[in-house]
């Protein structure tokens, strides 16, 4: 048989130029990272399910890849948005319940009342008392109410804008999912041919990746769900009511960074407050800030770092300057930084390790 030929390697100049392109590229990208990154996950996530729908007999390619899109819209796509819209519709009530909270009796009213409370009255005292604070308040909701009427003008071009950003992204998001599905085995060939890795060391790498692609969205859910339940059990103590709603509200919050919780539980705690039950909305408050705000800080490195061997302070690094550097997105793109960084000292170590001095016969 006769042996191929060596392939040749790349001249310098076609790789400064492929260099070039690929900074170009990236540039050219860049403000759809974040949905081209949330379809690679979603692709390693769906892809066992994408090969058992392709296994089907005279399935074709084409076919299958749309009904993995369409099964995947209707399962997590679908529940999600009903969740956003029900925590939307809870967010608009409750913003209504305080809205009528300060108008009931009007704000002098609502002083009289809050100074039968002790934490209303200490509030009150430190204000100069309650003509002082009625009319300090007074004040702050009218600025409040001409500042917003002022802004709606230029909050309507900006939201026009964020609303055909979100469409383009939602695109971009299933042309890249569709095209990830349809040709993933190319793509996972082409990868392992242009890598300069062995190919062995390269599937590890795949395996590393879609390993913490399940783990960062298990810990996502998880999460979510564990910070629901202690706000729940919170809410319940404090007496609120509808509980099982604002734990739900809160849960579905706590997806975005930071400051998810805060929107569920503030506004509960503000209107506890308005309507006169200042302990209530005090204890509401410390149970948000010691467990159902911090509580995330202790699961979701743990379900993040999974079984493998990588240490607990490097996904902590991993998963919140993500969260600092790239925002949403980072909470992926952190700890696969991290990982990437990791498993290639480990490639590293192995290789310096398997060269031994040559000794004597």
């Amino acid at each position: 048989m006769t042996a191929l030929p060596p392939r040749s390697s790349p001249s310098l100049s076609l790789r400064i130029l492929l260099l070039g392109a690929f900074s170009a590229a990236f540039w050219l990208v860049r403000p759809f990272a974040d949905a081209l990154l949330i379809a690679s996950v979603v692709a390693l996530l769906a892809w066992p399910l994408h090969a058992r729908i392709l296994r089907v007999p005279r399935m074709r390619d084409a076919l299958a890849t749309a009904l993995t899109v369409l099964l995947l819209t209707v399962v997590a796509v679908g529940p999600a948005g009903g969740l956003v819209w029900l925590a939307s519709r809870e967010l608009v009530t409750l913003a209504m319940q305080l809205t009528g909270a300060l108008d009931a009796g009007g704000l002098d009213g609502w002083v009289r009342s809050a100074d039968q409370t002790a934490l209303g009255e200490w509030v009150i005292d430190r204000a100069g008392g309650a003509d002082a604070f009625a009319a300090t308040l007074s004040a702050a909701v009218r600025d409040a109410s001409m500042n917003v009427a002022a802004s709606v003008g230029q909050l309507v071009p900006g939201l026009v804008g964020v609303t055909a950003r979100v469409i383009v992204k939602f695109a971009i998001f299933y042309l890249a999912l569709a095209t990830l599905l349809h040709r993933g085995t190319e793509l996972g060939a082409w990868v392992t041919r242009m890598s300069p890795l062995p190919p062995s060391q390269t599937a590890r790498l795949f395996d590393v990746f879609s390993g913490l692609a399940r783990n960062v969205v298990l810990a996502a859910v998880v999460t979510a769900c564990v910070q629901g339940v202690v706000a729940g059990i919170g809410y319940r103590l404090a007496g609120v009511d509808r509980p099982i709603l604002f734990a739900l509200l809160t849960g579905v919050l706590s997806f975005v960074p930071l400051v998810g919780t805060l929107v569920g539980w503030g506004p509960v705690a503000l209107l506890l407050f308005l309507n006169g039950r200042g302990g209530a909305a005090l204890f509401v408050v410390a149970w948000s800030l010691a467990l159902t705000g911090t509580v995330d800080n202790l699961i979701k490195p743990l379900i993040v770092r999974g079984n493998s061997h990588m240490p607990t302070l490097l996904v902590f690094l991993g998963v919140f300057g993500g969260l600092a550097w790239f925002g949403l997105t980072g909470v992926f793109a952190g700890p696969m930084i991290m990982a990437f960084l990791l498993t290639l000292l480990t490639f590293y170590d192995e290789s310096t390790a398997a060269v031994a001095p040559v000794g004597e016969a």
